[in-house]
C-alpha cells in the first residue's frame, strides 16, 4: 500500500535510532524509498524489534511519520532522549542526529506558535538536555548534509544547523559555560523569527529581491524583538543575537548599524555561524557552496567580521582535528551585571595606563559591552563614555599595526 504526494500527506521524520519498539505510539510508520512514501507499519500493529533490527540492516536511518501524529511521537522520543543518549550501543553520530532532530522539532514549534511563551521555554528545555560531539569538522559537515537530506523545511532546516554551530563554536571559541550555551542556542533557534512578520510573496520569492523587498526583509530583525517581547522573552543573549545577528564589522551591518566592538560577542558568533550555514545550504535560486567554497567567501569579506572570532572559526573549520580550545577566548566571558563608578574608575585608569596592552583592552572592552545593558544612571552613562574612549583607542592600536582599519 502507498500513500505518496496526491493524498496530500505532510511527513515528518524520525530518527530511526530514537525510536524504542517496546512503547512506540500506535501511528502509521512509513519509509522513504525514491522520493515516495511507503507504508512499513500500520497504525493498529505493534512495532517489533525484528521491524527495527530489519530497517538497519537494509541502511535506513529514518522512518516517517503523518506530521499530523508529530506531538505524540516527539514525546516519545523526548522521554527516550536521555536513554538514547547513554546507550553504549549507540554510536556518537546516531546520538547527533537524535539531538539535531530534538531541536528540528522545537524550532519548528516556535516558529509555529511564536506568540506562546511556552515554545520558548520549550526551546531551552530541549538545550538543556541534548549534547553534540564531533571528532572532528567531517563529522559535523557530514551531519549537516543528512539534515538537509531529510528534512526539506529550509528555514527551520537553517536555524537548526546555524544552532548546532553556534553552540558548537560557543563552548570551543568562547568556552561558554551551560547557561549561556542555553542561551546562545536559544538565540540561534530563533534568530531569524522575525522572518514570520514578512509577507510570504517575499520569503518564497524564487528570483532576486528587489530594492523594496530588500529594505522590508531588513526590518526582519526588529520584527523578531518584537515577537520576543510579545511572549515575555528577556534574555539579553537572545534579543542580542536577534537583534544583531546581522550587524557587520565595519559597520555596513542592520537594523542598527554597529561597528566593531559595539556588536555584542555571541551576536557576531551567531552572524558568523549564520552565514556559513546559508552558504552551504541549497536554495531555490542558489546552488549550496562546498564548505571550502563557503570559508573563501568569508576570508574575502573578513571585513564584516570580528577578526579573532572569524580566526578561530576558520581555525577549526578549516582543520579536520578539533582542538580543544582556541587561543583567542580561553577564558569564559563574565556574566552580566552593574558596575559602579568605582569600578569604572578603575577601568578608565587601566584604559589609560601607557603598559596597557591591546589584549588587555579588547578584553576590557567585551567586559564592558556584556554588562553596560545591566548598568543604569549615571553608571551606565560614565560607561558608555569610557566604551567610546576606548573603541577608538583600539582602533588607532589596530590602525598603527595595520595600517588600515578597514581590515579590523
Amino acid at each position: 500500500m502507498k500513500k505518496g504526494a496526491s493524498m496530500a500527506l505532510e511527513y515528518s521524520p524520525i530518527v530511526l535510532d530514537s525510536i524504542n519498539h517496546d512503547n512506540f505510539p500506535k501511528v502509521e510508520l512509513f519509509v522513504r524509498l525514491d522520493g515516495k512514501y511507503t507504508l512499513y507499519k500500520p497504525e493498529k500493529t505493534k512495532l517489533t524489534i525484528h521491524n527495527i533490527e530489519r530497517l538497519r540492516e537494509n541502511g535506513t536511518e529514518f522512518v516517517y511519520i503523518d506530521s499530523k501524529d508529530s506531538e505524540e511521537v516527539q514525546e516519545h522520543v523526548e522521554k527516550r532522549l536521555d536513554d538514547s543518549r547513554a546507550a553504549s550501543l549507540l554510536s556518537q553520530y546516531s546520538k547527533n542526529l537524535i539531538c539535531s532532530q530534538m531541536i528540528i522539532k522545537a524550532v519548528d514549534d516556535v516558529f509555529k506558535k511564536p506568540n506562546q511563551p511556552a515554545m520558548f521555554e520549550k526551546c531551552r528545555a530541549i538545550l538543556r538536555k541534548v549534547g553534540f560531539r564531533f571528532e572532528d569538522r567531517d563529522e559535523l559537515i557530514a551531519l549537516f548534509g543528512k539534515l538537509e537530506d531529510n528534512f526539506d523545511k529550509y528555514l527551520i532546516n537553517h536555524s537548526t544547523q546555524t544552532t548546532i554551530l553556534a553552540l558548537f563554536m560557543g563552548e570551543r571559541l568562547f568556552n561558554a559555560g551551560r547557561d549561556d550555551l542555553v542561551s546562545v542556542g536559544t538565540g540561534a533557534m530563533v534568530h531569524d523569527i522575525g522572518m514570520l512578520s514578512i509577507s510570504s510573496d517575499i520569503t518564497e520569492k524564487m528570483d532576486v529581491l528587489s530594492e523594496n523587498e530588500y529594505y522590508r526583509v531588513k526590518l526582519h530583525p526588529k520584527y523578531g524583538i518584537d515577537l520576543l517581547n510579545s511572549a515575555g522573552v528577556t534574555d539579553r543573549i537572545v534579543h542580542d543575537i536577534t537583534l544583531g545577528h546581522h550587524e557587520r564589522y565595519d559597520g555596513s551591518g542592520y537594523p542598527r548599524g554597529l561597528d566593531g566592538f559595539e556588536i555584542p560577542r555571541y551576536a557576531m558568533l551567531v552572524s558568523i555561524c549564520d552565514i556559513y550555514c546559508a552558504l552551504t545550504m541549497n536554495r531555490p535560486y542558489k546552488s549550496a557552496s562546498t564548505p571550502a567554497e563557503a570559508l573563501r567567501t568569508m576570508k574575502s569579506e573578513r571585513k564584516l567580521f570580528d577578526p579573532d572570532t572569524l580566526a578561530g572559526f576558520l581555525g577549526i573549520m578549516e582543520d579536520t582535528a578539533l582542538p580543544e580550545t582556541v587561543e583567542v577566548a580561553k577564558e569564559a566571558p563574565a556574566a552580566a551585571r552593574s558596575i559602579d563608578m568605582a569600578e569604572i574608575r578603575e577601568l578608565k585608569k587601566q584604559m589609560r595606563s601607557p603598559n596597557a596592552d591591546r589584549n588587555k583592552l579588547v578584553k576590557m572592552h567585551s567586559i564592558i559591552t556584556d554588562n553596560i545593558n545591566s548598568t543604569y544612571g549615571e553608571e551606565r552613562a560614565a560607561l558608555t563614555e569610557l566604551r567610546t574612549e576606548l573603541k577608538n583607542l583600539l582602533k588607532s592600536l589596530f590602525s598603527d599595526v595595520s595600517g588600515d582599519t578597514t581590515s579590523w
